[in-house]
């Protein structure tokens, strides 16, 4: 899939949210610029928001390893099944794409287990899951 670029991700805080409360249920939107993707770990009050890059590989911290962009040991990554180098979500051809790394408890999108190694297209709105750890995944192109 290519060379990693040497320009560090940024990954920050989510800008304010618009909110939007129907009966039983809470929704909030993130307004994305251009460029942005929003990973929602499900149950976590904030999405990440990611910018500056077409690759991010998402995993976790682990002893003389080397470092995932996105580091979900903050969300119990460990403990959820997240592979220190789990997943590829890249940008080509300007569209998102996820790839399982060959992980040991897997990735699934919509429900839908991945083969490792086989890039699937992301959609606006889609959930993935390293291991148990679920992730709502939103992008502005």
């Amino acid at each position: 899939m290519g060379q990693r670029a040497e320009t560090p991700p940024i990954v920050h805080p989510a800008y304010l949210p618009e909110i939007s409360e129907t009966p039983g249920s809470f929704t909030a939107t993130y307004n994305l610029l251009s460029g942005q993707v929003s990973l929602q770990v499900v149950g976590a009050p904030h999405p990440i928001i990611l910018e500056g890059r077409s690759e991010y590989l998402l995993g976790r911290e682990g002893d003389n390893q080397e470092l995932p962009d996105v580091n979900l040991n903050l969300y119990r990554g460990r403990e959820q099944g997240v592979s220190r180098l789990h997943a590829l979500l890249r940008m080509e051809r300007r569209r998102w794409w996820l790839m399982d790394l060959g992980s040991t408890n897997g990735t699934w999108l919509n429900g839908t287990p991945l083969t490792a190694h086989e890039p699937v297209r992301l959609e606006n709105g889609d959930e993935i899951r390293l291991g148990k750890l679920a992730i709502k995944v939103n992008f502005n192109l």
